[in-house]
């Protein structure tokens, strides 16, 4: 989508670039209808973007090998002196637009992590700030940042970066020692870094594939196949018959990924090259003819357009779909969708003309290589300059959330003490937040007082008190069990306990083979390894009580049916050597991030419940606990905190009940602390 537009060797200038912007155009449309409905039709409407990786190696190595063939160098301060004009302004005022749109509209939650995000983008490494994220369960749930699609724009740009240099180097190499076969010697180059890259993609989407989504290694032999087009065609003369079967095939193998890929399918990887080959075989169709009905679809005015403008409509669409809710007041609708698209467009055609344009043929950035340069530093620090100030303000934001919860906690009708008043406080499902979710209220937020256990590796001693604890006890399990603390961490520090911290994100305490989580796959010894380990750990510490809860309704267990049995040999061991408490999970969102909900229904809280039956089912853990009564464990069920008889709410006595779409916020759990205490031994 941000490749140049320069045609490939004159010849072929009007058979290709017809066929580039038609492809544009098709890649953006299922890009666009992907994110508007993720669970649509264009379900693997993503695959779009490995289309745009294909067209940007395609015309990008064109323009170089012309260049190459013309004054035999590339002279790399103009070629990224080009790119700059051609991507910079743009993407400079969307960037600048939703750092103010942010601070505007945008719970102050998510302020520090959406300039974090603008900045990596200023600087094209957004791919790389998302990679390093995926592989750190806590920001799984994290709402999507209105620049999340410029990991596309980086990876591309990383490319780029040692691409011109690459092919220099082969040429020289090829003049030096290989009698001058520079083609030959930049083909083979192309070649080796392409299959490299292919293999690398399919592994590392194997071994890790939230993160190889994302980096450049595992993308980058897709912008070489492009590349190794111009080569092909240089030498390649295919009959009319051959070209419009690769026409056709190739535009139906990209609808057919489009329409049959999911975020359920392990991406990059093999799977990739699908739609990369088709996309190549598109363009080594060409112009197949008048006779060609898709050629003729192909020439359409508003095709061209669309393609024309296409990196226009990719830069603004993302932020448009994310805003647009919060200044709606509402969930988008059908006619909010399609609103959305037609603004898009609009705004998309000013920016294409008074934006792209008009920078990219000012001359005097055009004629000076040096100026354009200087001026893309320029406005890259002002980027920084603006996210810093929006990480500032984040910073006060969340200070004052802070003291306004210190402030709280002695107030009768706040959290779920409000329950135990419902006499003084009669809005208790009712009224608004009286403080905003802040990053303090994440469940893993540092606390004060807690420290590495020297013998028990991952673990984290909690104590504040001076001599001996009266009781020690230890809070086992998942990030489900991680946003109990703030609560036990109040009981704790009022009865003079030590608490002892295990934590696994994702992984249940269950020696029940959990193969799959969230639908992603994963080894079935994952968890089940954490636990033994765990449990060999907690019998050397021999603590007066566990405590234990679990997120278990995304694990799927092998062999079926197998899961309760998993907690009920785990719960007979550790019940040797300590007490038992199973805490019962909280009640989901139905889909909804908390925060971000409660943002876009400002002041009507109850829009953003849900009916008690939907988000509080059963699951193996309660069903073994139940089993196991018998047996000394005990069971804490607090649903009744959450949830009347027939609502469970999102805000409960002021206090905003979910750090995201299934986390608890510290200052909510902490008001459940003497609920807690009740129910412990």
């Amino acid at each position: 989508m941000s490749a140049q537009t320069v045609p490939p060797n004159a010849p072929d200038r009007r058979h290709f670039l017809p066929e580039v912007q038609a492809l544009r155009a098709v890649a953006v449309a299922l890009v666009v209808l992907f994110h508007l409905w993720p669970s649509g039709v264009f379900s693997g409407g993503f695959v779009g973007v490995d289309a745009f990786f294909v067209i940007s190696g395609y015309l990008i190595t064109s323009h170089l090998l012309r260049e190459l063939d013309a004054t035999g160098t590339v002279r790399l301060a103009a070629f990224y002196a080009r790119r700059a004009r051609r991507l910079l302004p743009a993407a400079v005022v969307v960037l600048l637009a939703c750092t103010g749109a942010s601070v505007l509209l945008l719970p102050s939650d998510l302020w520090s992590g959406t300039a974090q995000e603008v900045a990596a983008s200023g600087f094209y490494v957004q791919n790389l700030w998302l990679a390093s994220k995926a592989v750190t369960y806590s920001a799984s749930n994290d709402v999507a940042s209105p620049v999340q699609h410029f990991w596309s724009l980086s990876a591309e740009e990383q490319f780029y970066l040692l691409w011109p240099s690459l092919i220099l180097a082969s040429c020289w190499i090829g003049r030096r020692w290989l009698r001058g076969r520079t083609t030959r010697t930049v083909g083979a180059a192309l070649v080796l870094l392409t299959m490299a890259s292919f293999a690398f993609s399919c592994w590392e989407t194997a071994a890790h594939p939230a993160a190889a989504y994302f980096i450049t290694p595992t993308r980058a032999w897709e912008f070489g196949v492009g590349a190794l087009l111009v080569l092909v065609l240089r030498r390649a003369v295919l009959p009319m018959g051959l070209r419009v079967a690769l026409r056709w095939g190739g535009i139906a193998a990209v609808f057919f990924c489009a329409v049959t890929y999911s975020q359920a399918t392990p991406f990059p990887g093999w799977r990739a090259a699908l739609p990369v080959l088709a996309t190549a075989a598109v363009i080594t169709a060409g112009d197949t003819g008048r006779r060609d009905p898709l050629g003729r679809a192909f020439g359409l005015r508003p095709v061209q357009w669309l393609g024309d403008v296409s990196y226009s409509v990719y830069l603004w669409h993302w932020p448009l779909i994310v805003f647009w809710p919060y200044v709606a007041g509402h969930d988008l609708t059908l006619i909010d969708r399609l609103l959305l698209i037609a603004v898009c467009l609009v705004i998309s055609a000013f920016s294409k003309r008074y934006v792209e344009d008009l920078t990219r043929l000012w001359p005097r950035l055009r004629h000076s290589p040096r100026r354009t340069l200087a001026a893309a530093l320029g406005v890259m620090l002002a980027i920084g300059a603006a996210t810093a100030g929006q990480a500032y303000a984040a910073n006060v934001q969340e200070n004052a959330a802070i003291a306004n919860l210190a402030d709280s906690r002695s107030n009768p009708c706040f959290g779920a003490r409000a329950l135990a008043h419902r006499d003084r406080c009669p809005d208790a499902f009712t009224a608004a937040p009286l403080t905003p979710v802040s990053k303090a209220d994440a469940p893993w937020a540092p606390v004060k007082g807690c420290a590495g256990l020297p013998q028990v590796p991952g673990a984290l001693s909690c104590y504040w008190g001076k001599g001996r604890p009266s009781r020690v006890v230890a809070l086992v399990g998942d990030s489900h069990a991680e946003h109990w603390r703030a609560a036990l961490h109040l009981i704790a520090r009022e009865k003079n306990w030590r608490v002892v911290e295990m934590f696994a994100g994702g992984c249940p305490a269950t020696y029940a083979h959990s193969v799959e989580f969230e639908r992603r796959s994963r080894d079935g010894n994952v968890c089940s390894d954490w636990t033994r380990r765990t449990t060999q750990q907690l019998r050397a510490l021999a603590p007066d009580e566990i405590v234990t809860s679990a997120y278990v309704k995304p694990n799927k267990f092998s062999p079926p049916g197998s899961g309760p049995a998993g907690f009920e040999a785990v719960w007979r061991e550790w019940r040797q050597f300590s007490q038992v408490a199973v805490v019962r999970d909280i009640p989901g969102t139905n889909g909804r991030n908390g925060p971000q909900c409660l943002a876009v229904h400002a002041g009507d809280p109850l829009a953003c419940s849900s009916p008690r039956r939907v988000v509080l089912e059963d699951d193996d853990m309660m069903r073994a606990a139940r089993a196991m009564r018998s047996d000394g464990i005990r069971v804490v069920d607090l649903s009744d905190k959450f949830c009347d008889p027939r609502t469970c709410y999102a805000v409960v006595g002021k206090a905003p009940v979910y750090y995201d779409y299934d986390h608890m916020t510290n200052q909510f759990s902490a008001s459940l602390a003497p609920f807690l205490a009740a129910g412990l031994t």
